[in-house]
């Protein structure tokens, strides 16, 4: 095959594999917020609660599951604190809270829902200050502030790994298709020299991918 050929086959095998990608995580998200569904309806909070993160973090950025399963999340957080159930309303904020931060990558989403969590998980936190604190000087609007200074602190992702990230799995994939096309014969045969190239970049990019997942 000639380069006019390959270069083509090429975009197409990694658009279908973007496609691929994409509706994987759309429809096990989706999956994810109807057993959430399923479980609040037998009033099972926790697994509930579980799926409903689970759900979040399958993110694409089109996707409404994400925030439809932060929406439920946060209902189930207000009900729980209206309930005086104060240490399993703090922990279910800090679960919705948590799952758009571990999504974000050059941006942050559901930055909403972030701020009303950082004021009710500084608001628990503060009365919890207080109450097992009563002979502090510290007042419950100054511990609050001091809780929520901290929690609006930004702490940016490291926008160089992810863009490493993104690099290394187009590289790797793109490694495997140039292998496929270039280093086998249509008799099967196995090509020597572009066999070694494409094998290094494949390893190369791989390594990239996999530093650039646990550094984001």
């Amino acid at each position: 095959m000639n380069l006019k050929i390959i270069t083509p086959s090429i975009f197409v095998a990694l658009t279908i594999l973007i496609l691929l990608t994409c509706v994987k995580i759309l429809m096990t998200g989706k999956n994810e917020f109807l057993l959430a569904e399923d479980h609040l309806a037998k009033n099972e909070l926790s697994k509930a609660v579980n799926h409903y993160e689970r759900a979040m973090r399958w993110f694409l950025p089109f996707s409404h599951t994400p925030y439809q399963a932060a929406e439920k999340l946060w209902k189930i957080a207000q009900n729980q604190q209206t309930q005086n159930q104060s240490m399993e309303a703090l922990k279910t904020y800090r679960i919705l809270r948590g799952a758009f931060y571990s999504v974000r990558s050059i941006y942050t989403p559901g930055k909403k829902w972030i701020r009303l969590c950082n004021e009710k998980i500084a608001h628990l936190m503060a009365v919890k200050f207080i109450e097992s604190h009563e002979q502090q000087k510290t007042t419950f609007a100054e511990k609050k502030s001091e809780y929520l200074d901290l929690l609006e602190t930004d702490r940016p992702p490291f926008t160089f790994a992810s863009i490493m990230n993104a690099i290394g799995f187009f590289g790797w994939t793109a490694s495997i298709l140039l292998f496929i096309f270039k280093a086998l014969s249509p008799q099967g045969h196995l090509k020597k020299r572009p066999a070694i190239l494409f094998t290094s970049t494949f390893l190369l990019f791989y390594s990239i991918w996999i530093w650039g997942l646990f550094n984001t």
